[in-house]
């Protein structure tokens, strides 16, 4: 049962090390966000609010893949967007990463649609680097069903 552990955090690191830098294929990442905004105004229980969209100062497209075995590894990169006088500016590169350990056995694709309203978000995302530790407690069910979680951050 060691082995497992111990192969699956040789797997896990790999690929987190071996994972291309975040800015290195951006084509790709413009073409995902581009993807998930269509798919995600295709329906309309999932579509953003046109008012909503009117009034928003940025965007934050990203798709996050989590796995894991008894240790876990999530990435997932994206491009965040911010309104300009005359419309959109280009794109930037975003991206997040990171690991954990405990009862966890699964993984997941998941695509998020942030809309940022102030300015302060979207400087938020133009940051080098945010660190964050702490502790989560969560349980899922189903694919399209809600995640409930309990976290604490410092």
């Amino acid at each position: 049962m060691r082995t497992i552990y111990v192969l699956m955090a040789i797997f896990m690191f790999t690929i987190m090390l071996g994972a291309p830098p975040v800015y290195a294929d951006m084509q790709d990442d413009v073409d995902q966000a581009a993807t998930i905004i269509e798919r995600f105004q295709a329906v309309p229980e999932k579509a953003i609010p046109q008012a909503m969209l009117k009034e928003a100062r940025g965007l934050a497209i990203m798709t996050v893949i989590k796995a894991g075995f008894g240790i876990s590894g999530r990435g997932g990169s994206g491009v965040v967007v911010a309104r300009i006088t005359n419309g959109w500016s280009g794109p930037s590169a975003i991206g997040t990463g990171r690991a954990g350990f405990g009862f966890q056995i699964g993984a997941e694709v998941t695509e998020f649609v942030m809309v940022l309203n102030t300015d302060a978000a979207v400087k938020a995302f133009s940051r080098d680097a945010n660190v964050t530790l702490g502790g989560d407690i969560s349980v899922a069910a189903g694919p399209m069903v809600g995640t409930w979680r309990l976290r604490s951050r410092q």
